[in-house]
């Protein structure tokens, strides 16, 4: 099995971290880390409706981490 190259992203990732993801340059998901696996091959993103979203690191989604606050 080959390991994408965001696995040490995705492991870095603690809950509450602030999220974007992103498809070809296009925001497309945005909110908090509720919870991920500890190989960090799947994250639960919860928005800020409360709606939480399970996403696989092969989701072919870019991911930005914000540690502080979403830029304006």
């Amino acid at each position: 099995m080959r390991q994408s190259s965001h696995t040490s992203l995705w492991k870095s990732l603690e809950q509450g971290d602030l999220v974007i993801l992103s498809q070809a340059g296009v925001p497309c998901h945005r909110g908090s880390i509720d919870d991920r696996t500890e190989d960090g091959q799947l994250i639960w993103v919860t928005d800020d409706i409360g709606h939480r979203r399970l996403f696989h690191i092969d989701d072919d989604y870019e991911l930005m981490i914000y540690r502080d606050a979403f830029p304006r």
